[in-house]
C-alpha cells in the first residue's frame, strides 16, 4: 500500500462469568433445582462475535470471598467484564456488595424491554466497565447486543458500532410493554418480487416467553419497538436491527 505504518485496534480483553448456587455446566447432569449454565457460553460467543478476545470464567460462586477473589483476578486481565446473574434473585445482594467493594457499581432500571434491570459500574485501580446482566439467557444477550456490543466495536475503531437498522414491514402483530422500548425476536426476510423487507415475530407476547432461549437461536434480527408503542398491527412498518452483520 505505500505505506510504513498503519494504525491498528488490537483486540479488547473481554471476561464472562456466571453467578448463582443453582448453575451447573453442561458436563454435568442438573439435579433438583439445578440448571444448566447458558449465560457464561452464549455471552463468550457473543464477545467473540463482536471481535472480543474473550476468557470464559463460567460459573462462579456467590460466596463473597471467592467472587471477591475471582473478580479482582480478572480485573487485571480484561478490559470488560460481564457477570451474568448479577441483578436479581438470591445471589443479588452478594454480588452488589462484593463489587462495590471493589469501586463503582449501580442497579437501575432501564426503560428497555426484556432485560429492564441491569448494572454498570468501573471496578478496580483501572476502573475497568463493568456490566451485571440478567440470569435469564435471552434478556442477558439482549442487553450484550444492545450495552455491551456497541462498547466492544468502538473499541475496535469501527465508525459504526450499532448493528444495521432497516424497515421492514410485520407479518403478524406484535405486543411490547408500555413505556419500554422492546428488542423482540423476529426472523427478516425479503420479498422475492418487491425486494421489500419483511418480518416475522418470535416468541410470543411480550414477557410470556422472553426465557425460550430457542427462540433466539433462530432470530436474524431484533424488532425495535418504540416506546410509546404497545401494539403493531400486521403490516405496520417496523425499524430492525440485523443480526447476521459481520465486518
Amino acid at each position: 500500500m505505500g505505506r510504513e505504518r498503519v494504525l491498528v485496534h488490537p483486540r479488547p480483553r473481554l471476561s464472562v462469568m456466571a453467578v448463582g448456587g443453582e448453575l451447573v455446566d453442561i458436563c454435568r447432569t442438573p439435579g433438583n433445582g439445578q440448571v444448566y449454565d447458558v449465560n457464561s457460553y452464549a455471552l463468550a460467543a457473543a464477545g467473540r462475535d463482536a471481535g472480543a478476545e474473550v476468557n470464559r470464567v463460567g460459573i462462579v460462586s456467590n460466596n463473597p470471598k471467592e467472587l471477591g477473589e475471582i473478580v479482582e483476578g480478572q480485573l487485571n486481565r480484561a478490559e470488560l467484564v460481564v457477570i451474568a446473574g448479577g441483578v436479581g434473585g438470591a445471589a443479588a445482594e452478594a454480588v452488589r456488595a462484593v463489587l462495590s467493594e471493589l469501586g463503582e457499581m449501580e442497579v437501575v432500571r432501564v426503560a428497555m424491554h426484556p432485560g429492564s434491570v441491569q448494572g454498570f459500574g468501573q471496578l478496580g485501580r483501572d476502573r475497568v466497565p463493568t456490566f451485571l446482566l440478567p440470569a435469564n439467557p435471552v434478556s442477558a444477550l439482549v442487553v450484550f447486543e444492545v450495552m455491551v456490543r456497541p462498547l466492544i466495536r468502538l473499541s475496535l475503531g469501527k465508525r459504526q458500532p450499532m448493528r444495521r437498522i432497516v424497515q421492514a414491514r410485520t407479518l403478524s402483530p406484535i405486543t411490547s410493554v408500555a413505556g419500554r422500548k422492546g428488542y423482540l425476536r423476529g426472523q427478516l426476510m425479503r420479498d422475492q418480487d418487491s425486494g421489500e423487507y419483511l418480518v416475522q415475530a418470535l416468541g410470543g407476547a411480550a414477557g410470556g416467553s422472553s426465557h425460550l432461549l430457542a427462540t433466539l437461536a433462530e432470530a436474524n434480527c431484533l424488532v425495535v419497538v418504540p416506546t410509546g408503542a404497545e401494539q403493531i398491527r400486521t403490516g405496520e412498518i417496523v425499524d430492525v436491527a440485523f443480526l447476521a452483520q459481520h465486518g
